[in-house]
């Protein structure tokens, strides 16, 4: 599955978070967060489901790309 980058950016940005603050709040490293927003990998359940806990406004959709 892909993030929407772009739109976890923008999320970040309206709370004043770094990428770094927000792979902090997720639990997870700096790096596997940077390979996910950048594409160089998918983002895996556990993944997604710790950026729905840290936005818990957002839904899924709100977050992946749909690819077809």
């Amino acid at each position: 599955m892909r993030l929407n980058a772009q739109t976890v950016r923008n999320l970040c940005r309206r709370r004043g978070w770094s990428q770094n603050e927000l792979a902090k709040r997720m639990g997870v490293s700096k790096g596997a967060l940077s390979r996910v927003l950048n594409g160089k990998c998918g983002a895996g359940r556990k993944m997604l489901s710790r950026l729905l806990h840290v936005f818990p406004d957002e839904t899924v959709a709100s977050i992946v790309v749909l690819e077809r």
